[in-house]
Parts: structure tokens; C-alpha cells; sequence
């Protein structure tokens, strides 16, 4: 607990320090006027909150009463693009069924959804940024969040001091409690729950073939921290021994050295924390090692489409986590599933439900408030419930954080086979390369 606060504590004073130094042609250094300050206790949204889109009639071109821009924050560049790029989809996707059912009923007028795009760039400081942009430049103290938790922790920062509602997805949520906010909200779960997935999964099979010595191998930054605790304390709780702790900075070239520690302490699992692109890498340099370990799972970097179709039958056997399938039965579900196969090729997507959800809600709330007042929007998310989204039904507790259940899933064929919770679909062992 003492090293996340300590790790915020220095995120605060770096990102206000770089802050201090950005300077917005557009409109100087002075600040805005402050909108309605947080209340100590939030209205609660109500009860049930319809957030699944509608089958109203979509409004003639120019029809509309106006116009609603909301920012959106997005890693377009940078290591997490290959993530970003379904992020980036899915809340363009969303608006656009929205505005096709008829757009964002206000007060009784239809507005029309836009987003006003800004990219974090795979980085904390670049996402302080951005969001100061949103507001300043922008105009807009509606913003939806961006991916990982370091880059929300950073915007999540900025809202705050400007009273912005920043709605967010995939923050740790025990670090979303943690801060307890008034301008931002967050959809996730906490690094304990997804951190057990992995032991879960392996539960499923034989005690006489399960793995016996583990390694945990994650990013060394607040993202990595968190999970690494969690994974740690499901280890202990499911009597697992964890022969190597080992963290690594992200966009590493070479994993030569960390490799050979796990073979010299004969790691037969692997849990890792890892970009898409780091992953590929690390993946191809356990096959030119000849490491094959009987498990290995990855959260983040593993379940995008790119690490699939970049590796072919080398991501075979590869586990992961997900957030999402469309498989799950959920209101709309498998529809949005079909339209992102649609224009991807037949690939599909693990995160998708989230960011769409994500916008649901975001409409819903504005509705329920009939005002796009940031304030008022927030105070029907915090402690509200948002039926019939792609995510299935949504509570907010009163801090505005809400829980999910992680999936674990595995590659095998190219096509993703969901192993927990139990579809009936039995795990396969990493099967060594020789053998392939």
C-alpha cells in the first residue's frame, strides 16, 4: 500500500511539474472558470438505467438539434497501439450506433455524438496532457478514458483538478478505490481477481501434470506492481511456489538473460504483464531459446489479434486474460462481435464489450441527467446501475467504481477457446516446439 502511494505521490508532482511547462497557443496558461464543485456525498443514479441501444428510427441527415462532442482519449502510437487500434474501433462504433438509433435524447433534443479525439501516446505524461488539451483547447469536460492503469491514473489527475468527468476502463479498480474521486469513475476489476485466473485455469486439469515451479514476470511500473502483488498473494492462497519474481522495462529487445534464469530455476509456468509488441518478441526468443514451459499465460499483450496473426502457430497454447467475448449472451453482444470480424478479416476481439459498454453508459448517464453538465452526468454514474449493455448489467458503488468478471482464455488454431469460467472447452499444455 505504502509503495502505490509513494508511486503517486511522484506521478502528482511529475505530471505537475511537466504541466506547469505546456504552453496552449490556442488559449494561454489561464485556467477555465471551475464548474460546480464535487458534492460530498453524490446523487445517486437511478436504479435501473437502460444503457442498450435502442430501435428507434435513425433521424434524417441535418435533423439533429445539435451537436454533443465528447473528448476521447486513445493510445494511438506508441507500444500500446495494438491495443489502442480496438479501443479506437469500438468507441467510434458505439457513437456511430448510437447516432444511427437516433442520437442522445437532452432535455428533449436529439443530439448528434462526436468525439474529439487526442492520443496519449503509450504515455503518462503524454496523457496528462492530453486531457489538460481536452479541457482547455477543447472545451470539453466529458471525456472518455483511455487503456492501463498508469495512463488513467495520470489523465484521472488533470480531471480532477479541473473538475472534468473523466469515465474510464481498465484501471485497477482496489487502486480506483484507493484515490477516492469525485470526477472520475472506472470500469475493471482488481489485480487479486484477474490475478488468480491463471491458478484457476490450471486447476482445471490433473494435480499429477500441473506446473510445479512459476515465474512472474512483469513490467516495472505501477501497472506491473499492482498485478505482481496480486498474483503473489493468489499464489500463496492456491500454495503455489514461485521460483523467479522477475520485472523488466517495457520495450526491452532482448529477454536472453531473464530466459536463462528461468530455465537455471526449472520454470515450467509463466504469468507475465506485457505489450503486444514485447510479447511477440519475447515469445519468438523463448522458441530461439528452445524454452518451452508446460503454461504460460500474459495479460494485456497476449490478446490482441496481432499477437496471433504475427506469430501464427507459435501462439499456440498461449493463455490470456480477456475482459470480454461475444459469445457470453449479452444484449447486443453478437452483434458487435459480427460487425468487428466484419472489417477485421474474420478476427475477433477480447476488449471491445468494455470500451462499447463504456459509451453506453456515458449516453445513458447524460439522459438520466438530461444535461450534459459534467457534474450531473457524473452523479448518475456514481452509485448507478446501467442495464442491457454488452457487458451484461453494470453497478457503480458510490465511489464510482464498478467490478467485472475476467475471463481466461487460450489460443489454439488461431481462434481463442475460453477456459474460465468453465465452457467446457479443456485447456491444452504448452506444447514444446519440437513437437509442433
Amino acid at each position: 500500500m505504502r509503495s502505490k502511494r509513494l508511486f503517486l505521490l511522484g506521478l502528482v508532482i511529475l505530471i505537475v511539474g511537466l504541466m506547469s511547462a505546456v504552453v496552449f497557443t490556442a488559449c494561454g496558461d489561464e485556467e477555465p472558470a471551475a464548474t460546480t464543485a464535487a458534492p460530498t456525498e453524490t446523487t445517486a443514479a437511478p436504479t435501473e438505467t437502460t444503457a442498450a441501444p435502442t430501435e428507434t428510427t435513425a433521424p434524417a441527415a441535418g435533423s439533429f438539434d445539435g451537436e454533443l462532442v465528447i473528448g476521447a482519449m486513445g493510445t494511438l502510437t506508441g507500444m500500446g497501439a495494438m491495443n489502442g487500434a480496438e479501443h479506437y474501433w469500438t468507441y467510434n462504433k458505439a457513437v456511430a450506433d448510437i447516432n444511427a438509433a437516433g442520437g442522445v435524447n437532452v432535455g428533449g433534443k436529439r443530439l448528434e455524438m462526436k468525439l474529439k479525439w487526442i492520443d496519449d501516446k503509450s504515455s503518462e505524461t503524454e496523457a496528462a496532457a492530453a486531457v489538460e488539451k481536452l479541457i482547455k483547447v477543447e472545451g470539453t469536460k466529458i471525456i472518455l478514458g483511455s487503456q492501463t492503469t498508469p495512463i488513467n491514473m495520470a489523465a484521472a489527475i488533470v480531471a480532477e483538478k479541473y473538475q472534468a468527468y473523466h469515465q474510464q476502463v481498465i484501471t485497477w479498480t482496489n487502486m480506483a478505490r484507493e484515490q477516492k474521486w469525485q470526477w472520475n469513475t472506472d470500469l475493471f476489476f482488481g489485480p487479486d481477481k484477474v490475478g488468480e485466473v491463471p491458478f484457476l485455469m490450471v486447476e482445471t486439469m490433473p494435480e499429477a501434470e500441473r506446473p510445479k515451479n512459476w515465474c512472474i514476470l512483469t513490467e516495472d511500473n505501477a501497472d506491473g506492481q499492482a498485478l505482481g502483488d496480486g498474483v503473489k498473494a493468489m499464489a500463496e492462497l492456491h500454495k503455489i511456489n514461485v521460483a523467479v519474481y522477475q520485472t523488466y522495462t517495457p520495450g526491452t529487445k532482448d529477454y536472453s538473460s531473464i530466459i536463462l534464469k528461468m530455465k537455471q530455476n526449472n520454470v515450467d509456468a509463466i504469468v507475465v504483464l506485457i505489450s503486444a509488441a514485447d510479447g511477440i518478441t519475447f515469445t519468438k526468443q523463448m522458441k530461439e531459446q528452445n524454452f518451452s514451459p508446460k503454461y504460460m499465460m500474459g495479460w494485456k499483450g497476449f490478446w490482441p489479434t496481432e499477437y496471433m496473426s504475427g506469430l501464427g502457430n507459435m501462439s499456440d497454447y498461449v493463455c490470456y486474460d480477456g475482459f470480454w467475448s461475444e459469445d457470453l449472451g449479452y444484449p447486443g453482444a453478437k452483434e458487435l462481435g459480427e460487425a468487428y470480424k466484419a472489417e477485421h478479416d474474420g478476427l475477433d476481439s477480447v476488449s471491445m464489450g468494455l470500451f462499447y459498454a463504456n459509451v453506453q453508459i456515458l449516453k445513458a448517464a447524460i439522459e438520466a441527467a438530461g444535461s450534459t453538465d459534467p457534474a450531473a452526468v457524473r452523479d448518475q454514474v456514481f452509485g448507478g446501475t446501467f442495464t442491457g449493455t454488452v457487458m451484461g448489467d453494470i453497478t457503480y458503488d458510490e465511489g464510482g467504481v464498478a467490478d467485472i468478471q475476467p475471463l481466461g482464455l487460450q489460443w489454439i488454431g488461431g481462434e481463442r477457446k475460453i477456459i474460465y469460467p468453465d465452457s467446457g472447452v479443456k485447456m491444452e499444455w504448452f506444447k514444446p516446439w519440437e513437437e509442433r
